[in-house]
């Protein structure tokens, strides 16, 4: 994730989603934006897009741009690109490059068989249980599960998950009602999810500033537990 997160949140900006899912209906693509902010002053978008393939598999790419500038300089500047497919609950496949601020980090994640084989240029490559689930934040499932696969760098993290209780949350059509988690170990991050289990904000501290999502567009979305029945299950 980006490096001027605090202590070891890795993995931060790979999230997305909202309303009544985060699945793509039909033929009809799913879009999902959320406007970045650092300490209120917004710093680039994390827009997030679903596709239906005709064998029912789901495609979601993510694209992230941030600069954050003091003056006419830009001071920090950090862009990721994520691709993945995924099949009745399971990743199949991923592929992600960053910029971050200049350093670029590499990740592939394919399905073999029964496990996940992760190859990445910042850490050894190794295998993971299929049901792991990379940093992408957009299902609440993500709560579910004690070991993360970090989306940016490949890192095995290990996280524990509490809810923290019902709020609302700012949305593009008002407020939207959420449950809040709040997530401790190798990420610290809080995380609101709305009542089909899709991301609606997210916010963490970045070296004592305040880092925060807030959904600003949405459309063509089915509720996300049609399409991914199968990631309930801790590991």
């Amino acid at each position: 994730m980006i490096q001027f997160r605090a202590g070891a949140i890795a993995a931060a900006f790979f999230c997305m989603a909202f309303t009544q899912g985060a699945i793509a209906s039909g033929n009809t693509p799913g879009l999902l934006k959320f406007e970045v902010a650092l300490d209120d002053k917004p710093i680039g978008e994390h827009t997030l897009t679903f596709n239906r393939t005709p064998d029912a598999a789901l495609e979601i790419g993510i694209a992230i741009d941030l600069a954050v500038k003091f003056g006419p300089f830009t001071v920090f500047d950090y862009t990721h690109r994520n691709a993945s497919i995924w099949r009745d609950g399971v990743l199949q496949r991923m592929r992600s490059t960053t910029d971050d601020n200049g350093e670029r980090h590499d990740v592939a994640i394919d399905l073999t068989i029964e496990q996940l084989q992760v190859v990445t240029d910042s850490v050894e490559s190794y295998t993971a249980a299929r049901n792991l689930m990379p940093t992408t934040y957009w299902m609440v499932s993500t709560v579910t599960q004690n070991r993360l696969i970090n989306s940016q760098t490949g890192e095995m993290l290990e996280v524990s998950v509490q809810e923290v209780g019902r709020e609302t949350v700012p949305g593009p059509d008002g407020p939207i009602a959420a449950t809040r988690y709040r997530m401790d170990g190798d990420l610290e991050i809080e995380l609101w999810y709305d009542d089909a289990g899709i991301l609606v904000s997210l916010a963490f501290d970045a070296r004592g500033s305040d880092v925060t999502y807030r959904l600003i567009e949405r459309n063509g979305l089915l509720p996300v537990a049609a399409v991914m029945p199968n990631l309930t299950a801790r590991n």
